[in-house]
């Protein structure tokens, strides 16, 4: 798949448009998204999906809306999907400036060359957000441009959103989130340096600092897995998220332990999937307590994932 980073690109061939701004890829993207590659083909076209880099709100109150998937992940995501070209694009001032009509006939018609348009129900576009699918369909229709409105995806009667994954994310309820997402919530990063505490309590650690920028698990304690590079094959552990109030340290970070491994990480990129919810952090009187406590976590974690 090939990227783009300009609202400025220009079609040398018609393309079949998915619209969105995709943050998450979850199946209601992937609906829209599989919509617009399946159709490419039968045109016998290439499929573009236009995306904003970031929900618009971050650009009128910036971090407002933390990320479910930073730009490399969303990106290869989409790829898996079948998209030929991904233009994503900066929410800036001149685009928050652009009307409906203006997006409509120089982005869409102009430069997109637009054959086929695809969105999901609840489009928006435009200054203001003034644009609607009633506005696109009516141009669609003038300008001789096919148009597929994707029908809300329905899960256990809720609606997919980026928002309601959001939530689930911030309250642990993990399986909620494998349900919408279509996958495991995952956090990536270069491993720290730090006080290597939990090495000397006998359960070595790595730590990942996370920004408010993501969408922050609820703090606490989870199975997770981890995968990367530098690891042969992913591997299974646990993982506090929080500020370790025990140690008092204040950084908010992902520590994790992974079961029967002692090798050196740090300055390694891993990743880190959220298998399930353990318990909430929680301060320790002492660090014996602690360390109880964390033998205790990783006993249920080995328990539950033999069942995931």
């Amino acid at each position: 798949m090939k990227v783009f980073h300009s609202l400025q690109y220009r079609s040398d061939t018609k393309t079949v448009v998915a619209l969105g701004c995709f943050d998450g890829v979850h199946l209601g993207h992937a609906a829209v998204l599989k919509t617009a590659a399946d159709t490419a083909k039968a045109l016998g076209v290439p499929s573009l999906a236009l995306a904003f880099n970031e929900p618009p709100k971050n650009f009128f109150v910036p971090d407002s809306v933390p990320l479910l998937t930073e730009t490399p992940e969303k990106e290869a995501r989409i790829a898996s999907l079948g998209i030929d070209l991904l233009l994503s694009v900066p929410f800036d001032q001149s685009v928050a400036e652009l009307s409906a009509e203006d997006f409509l006939k120089t982005v869409l018609r102009d430069q997109l060359r637009a054959a086929h348009i695809v969105c999901g129900f609840n489009f928006s576009f435009g200054a203001g957000g003034k644009g609607n699918l009633a506005l696109l369909s009516d141009f669609c229709r003038r300008e001789g441009i096919g148009l597929s409105a994707c029908p809300p995806t329905v899960i256990d009667g809720q609606t997919v959103s980026s928002s309601l994954i959001r939530n689930a994310i911030a309250n642990g309820e993990l399986d909620l989130v494998r349900r919408l997402l279509g996958r495991n919530y995952s956090i990536q990063g270069e491993v720290v340096n730090g006080q290597h505490l939990a090495r000397n309590l006998g359960f070595p650690t790595f730590n990942q600092l996370l920004s408010y920028r993501i969408a922050i698990p609820r703090y606490g304690v989870y199975a997770t897995r981890v995968s990367g590079a530098s690891l042969k094959e992913s591997r299974f552990g646990i993982t506090n998220v929080g500020i370790r109030p025990t140690v008092s340290e204040n950084l908010l970070c992902a520590e994790t332990h992974i079961f029967d491994f002692a090798g050196d990480l740090y300055g390694q990129h891993l990743t880190v999937e959220f298998l399930a919810f353990l318990r909430p952090e929680t301060p320790f009187p002492t660090l014996d307590a602690l360390k109880e406590q964390v033998e205790k976590d990783i006993e249920r974690a080995k328990d539950i994932i033999s069942i995931v």
